[in-house]
């Protein structure tokens, strides 16, 4: 039977192809023109007079003789600073919680609920993209966001935690059972794959594949001890050597790289040996784990607030935190030095964890001010910015933005911008930083930064308080 009567038989439509007049023609892209502004690029320490052409989502031109196309929508930026928008590379966006505990007791609507809110946070205080280093479960308010539905920054989640029995990502109880000992899961972390509690090469491999199916972009292993959790001593590393290379071996299969909790210079060197791209914290380095670090081109990601003595007024911290609290911060007197004397690249971290949604833009703004005191301005910038851009782009295959750099103002890279009042070269106030913390009048919940006049993701505004 001829092909055209099979197909009519089995009820398909048959269609001829439209001929080239027929076609729709799409729609050119939205162009915008920003012009009267002084321009940070994200990786150069002084500001340059210029304008800026964005198409689509895109930016197309940056210069001083670039024009305004007829029908692009100009903003005038008052004199203002352009910068790429910021990028925070320690986020956990769905543990806007009181407490581990209260984590732990919180229903999959709550979670989901909080962290469109605290995602939507930070957008509107600059931070155009997150790297989401454990508790969320994939990709599902990410997908949302990059669709439209939901209002937030770029996210690149790592998943579920991955980490040992007694570890610090082990956020069970005393008397939750060990589902690897008898079979029975008690924990609604776990059931709810927002951290994995596992031993051995085989089951960490398992849970990194499983964090990759549901959209993860790159894994975050808990390879040493922490403060905010009660079992795993502040002087221990919880996975071996082979351990982590379980995790490493399955990231670069998949075209990516781990990341990994660490504090202690045994562990950082386990780490990078490895395999692992990314030290997170590493508080306690020597001198022999910088130089390593350094020597391997991993990135360092501390959020500094972890040296402030006001931490041990959290009201999310037990006696046993606030003992290795006190611990910790009896070993952390060498890490500035360090740092400022070997140079590794730094990122911007915040780490707000275990608090409430307006305490982590306490947070956020305290560790803008931190970062710019200890390493300078240009340092914080860079940081939250060119650098950042570079390490979440280690992902490689498996991000949702393939058609530029992140963290730049160049020509080709997205449009991820702010415009501010002011020079955050000179006076890191204007982009939200905050000599106080916790003592800070708590800022409204939605509000963003008032000096940050114009924020822009993907080309699309979300500010603009210039009009």
């Amino acid at each position: 039977m001829h092909s055209t009567r099979i197909a009519a038989a089995l009820g398909f439509a048959i269609f001829a192809p439209l001929s080239a007049q027929e076609k729709k023609a799409e729609p050119a892209p939205k162009q915008t023109f920003i012009t009267n502004v002084q321009i940070f690029d994200g990786k150069t320490d002084k500001l340059t007079a210029g304008n800026v052409l964005i198409e689509g989502k895109l930016i197309k031109e940056v210069g001083a003789s670039v024009k305004a196309p007829a029908g692009a929508t100009t903003i005038d930026g008052g004199g203002g600073t352009l910068m790429p928008g910021l990028i925070d590379c320690h986020s956990h966006l769905a543990m806007a919680t009181k407490s581990l505990a209260a984590f732990e007791n919180s229903t999959w609507e709550e979670i989901g609920a909080r962290t469109a809110l605290v995602a939507e946070d930070a957008l509107m205080d600059g931070f155009t993209t997150c790297r989401d280093v454990g508790g969320m479960n994939g990709k599902g308010v990410k997908r949302m966001i990059d669709s439209g539905e939901l209002r937030g920054p770029r996210i690149f989640p790592s998943g579920g935690f991955i980490g040992a029995t007694s570890s610090h990502s082990d956020f069970k109880t005393l008397t939750m059972r060990n589902p690897r000992l008898n079979g029975t899961n008690d924990s609604n972390i776990a059931r709810l794959e927002l951290g994995f509690v596992v031993d051995g090469r085989a089951d960490i491999m398992t849970a990194a594949r499983r964090n990759l199916q549901l959209g993860a972009t790159q894994l975050k292993v808990m390879a040493g001890g922490g403060v905010a959790t009660e079992f795993d001593p502040w002087h221990s590393t919880t996975y071996t050597l082979d351990e982590m290379k379980a995790a490493v071996e399955v990231a670069d299969d998949y075209g990516t790289y781990v990341c990994a909790h660490i504090n202690q210079p045994k562990t950082i060197k386990r780490a990078l040996e490895a395999g692992i791209k990314c030290i997170e914290h590493a508080f306690v380095m020597d001198e022999e784990s910088v130089k390593l670090m350094v020597e391997k081109g991993a990135y360092l990601s501390t959020q500094l607030t972890g040296t402030s003595s006001e931490l041990a007024s959290l009201p999310s911290l037990t006696p046993e935190n606030l003992r290795k609290l006190k611990l910790a911060h009896g070993q952390m007197k060498n890490y500035f030095t360090l740092v400022k004397k070997y140079k590794p690249k730094q990122v911007f971290a915040v780490d707000a964890v275990v608090m409430p949604r307006l305490a982590m833009k306490q947070q956020r703004d305290h560790e803008i001010w931190l970062f710019a005191k200890h390493f300078g301005n240009f340092a914080m910038l860079k940081a939250a910015t060119s650098t950042a851009g570079e390490l979440v782009a280690m992902c490689g295959p498996l991000t949702s933005y393939h058609d530029g750099p992140i963290g730049l103002i160049e020509a080709g890279a997205y449009a991820d911008l702010l415009i501010v009042d002011g020079n955050p070269l000179e006076d890191i106030t204007v982009i939200g930083g905050n000599e106080l913390w916790m003592k800070a009048p708590m800022r409204e919940a939605g509000v963003g930064i008032e000096t940050m006049k114009v924020i822009m993701k993907d080309g699309v505004i979300y500010k603009n308080t210039l009009k």
